[in-house]
């Protein structure tokens, strides 16, 4: 096969090309983006407290344990107020504020302490006897921690901020803890 001028030609472009394109794609780097998306967070810092625990209801009772009609009730915060002893026998300390009409009944409720501190032993936590302002709902069993349903005392003229406090055990078995 004889090479002429024009096949030549052709032939040196299409090599040319071939060098050329390795070249190019071999000194490729890596790409990005023009543009940077814009981020945004936010953090709350608290000094000397605790994340709130959540709470889950409760209902303003007559003293005679029916609702109250045009009862109301919400629980406006839930605070730890205090952690003492060694893993696997501390103690909380929990004060808990309600917004309520009962008056001379009592308040029914149920709230969910997991959320509030770090790390702490639910599985055999109990409620610190005698448990007076909190006193655990029929039915309920410390098994069911960090739920906690329980009543206030009645007649303690509850009202717009009225408040209750409560200390709950990592060892139950230790502290004579009231379960249900």
């Amino acid at each position: 096969m004889r090479l002429t001028r024009l096949r030549m030609t052709a032939l040196l472009i299409a090599l040319g090309s071939l060098v050329a394109g390795a070249g190019v794609a071999g000194s490729i780097g890596d790409t990005s983006a023009a543009w940077t998306d814009s981020t945004s967070a936010s953090v709350v810092a608290t000094g000397g407290s605790w994340v709130p625990a959540s709470a889950i209801g409760c209902t303003a009772m007559n003293p005679n344990g029916t609702p109250k009609p045009g009862g109301r009730c919400s629980v406006t915060s839930i605070q730890l107020q205090g952690e003492w002893g060694n893993p696997g026998a501390r103690t909380r300390g929990y004060s808990v504020v309600f917004n309520s009409n009962a008056g001379g009944g009592y308040i029914q409720f149920t709230i969910d302490l997991s959320t509030a501190g770090g790390p702490f032993s639910w599985a055999t936590a109990g409620l610190v006897a005698p448990a007076q302002q909190a006193i655990p709902d029929n039915g309920w069993s410390c098994a069911q921690l960090p739920m906690l349903t329980a009543k206030t005392p009645t007649n303690w003229g509850w009202g717009q901020s009225s408040s209750i406090y409560f200390q709950v055990t990592e060892d139950r078995s230790s502290t004579g803890a009231v379960c249900g």
